[in-house]
């Protein structure tokens, strides 16, 4: 990823609000985070505010150089760390209509210095990255475009998971949380002049919604050096942060369906789960034989270079899979689920296999560690994939294109 603010000419002033600090970009979130924020300092003088929850001092990577001004406002909004906290704000959420995705983001401390930043310089354009910070548009000037960066639509990542796995009480809130999300993602993405998504569907799933200002940005992915041969081993992995169940639900289910079916196969399978705040039920599988649970893993490149075939086994997710797209860039390929891979326009096989049912995933994983050839192939049709359809040049094309229809809605509705 590159870090640069030089280049073309400025627009103005920005001030990008996130609810997350988007380094390092060791998840789907924050990848997307970042890339918005890159571009928008290609464009704007960028004053950031972002939100944070770390174990120590804060990780701001390469984002003091991009932007004017980078600060950081703490906020134990984990479930994992903070248990006792976040289940008495989930409790209040139940019996109010404020969903808990939004109400476990609320902080004077946040609101006060957007505040104060408003007040000190004028700003063209504020940008609110991640549902997070969105019922805080209201602060922004009357005379600023405001755009939005929504990366899921978080009603429809909980209506899935109301339906899928899990207890009846914990699919209950799911049901209700969902509910309540549709209502505020309908009422107040309304009020930006312009919305960032990272998939076509999740576009599709907003104009069902009443929001039509929309643009489905298609995250750009850095092609690494191709790799000329399969790695020794049958080894697989996954990657990424556990702490959303959906996720560790996932994982099982391939653990408890999948995995049996490939190890009649292939007997020396290796199976490594990587990525940080993995719950109890996942650090226990660790004690099996093939089986390693490293916790987070700060460059990752190594372990997937090591790896054969890289697995998202996801039945509840929103947005787009950024990690499938470094997979294909990297030239490690994979097999998903539907859901995994949602909002990703490839072909079948064109850097990953699509498999919802635990023979078809099987079957792919085996096929993927014990034939070199379809290996090859499937590496090069993804970072084909990768090439034609998620470059930076397309990526910046749509930023422009979304950044002028929100100047045009602006204009129309402020004067």
């Amino acid at each position: 990823m590159t870090d640069s603010n030089a280049g073309g000419t400025r627009q103005g002033n920005a001030l990008f609000l996130a609810a997350d600090i988007p380094w390092p970009p060791d998840g789907g979130g924050r990848i997307g985070t970042y890339r918005i924020l890159e571009s928008l300092c290609r464009r704007f003088e960028v004053d950031a505010i972002v939100m944070a929850d770390p174990a120590g001092e804060p990780d701001l990577g390469p984002l003091p150089r991009m932007c004017r001004s980078v600060e950081v406002v703490r906020i134990p909004f984990t479930f994992g760390r903070h248990r006792l906290r976040q289940g008495l704000i989930l409790a209040r959420s139940l019996v109010s209509r404020e969903p808990y995705r939004l109400r476990k983001f609320r902080s004077r401390e946040f609101e006060q210095l957007v505040r104060a930043r408003l007040a000190e310089r004028r700003f063209d354009l504020v940008d609110y990255d991640q549902f997070g910070v969105v019922p805080y548009v209201g602060l922004a000037p009357a005379d600023a475009v405001v755009t939005a960066g929504h990366h899921n639509i978080e009603s429809d990542i909980y209506r899935l998971a109301a339906s899928g796995r899990g207890s009846p009480v914990r699919k209950a809130v799911a049901a209700i949380e969902a509910w309540k999300l549709g209502r505020a993602e309908s009422t107040l993405l309304r009020r930006f002049d312009h919305v960032w998504v990272v998939a076509p569907d999740d576009r599709e799933l907003l104009a069902r919604m009443g929001v039509d200002r929309v643009s489905a940005v298609p995250m750009p992915a850095d092609l690494h050096e191709a790799p000329t041969a399969p790695p020794p081993g049958r080894r697989i992995v996954s990657v990424g942060s556990m702490s959303w169940y959906g996720v560790a639900d996932g994982l099982l289910w391939f653990h408890d369906e999948v995995l049996p079916r490939i190890r009649r196969a292939v007997p020396d399978v290796e199976w490594e789960l990587a990525g940080p705040n993995a719950p109890a039920s996942i650090r226990k599988l660790a004690s099996e034989p093939g089986i390693s649970v490293p916790g987070y893993v700060e460059d990752i490149d190594p372990l997937l270079r090591a790896a054969r075939v890289g697995i998202v086994p996801l039945k509840v997710a929103g947005g787009i899979r950024q990690k499938l797209l470094y997979f294909m860039g990297l030239g490690l390929p994979s097999v998903s689920t539907s859901v995994g891979a949602r909002g990703l326009e490839f072909a079948d096989g064109e850097g990953c296999f699509r498999r919802d049912d635990p023979d078809g995933f099987a079957a792919a994983v085996v096929q993927l560690l014990t034939d070199d050839a379809v290996w090859l192939r499937t590496v090069e049709a993804g970072r084909r994939f990768v090439a034609e359809k998620h470059s930076q040049s397309r990526f910046d094309a749509v930023i422009d294109e979304g950044l002028a229809l929100a100047r045009e809605h602006h204009l129309a509705t402020r004067r």
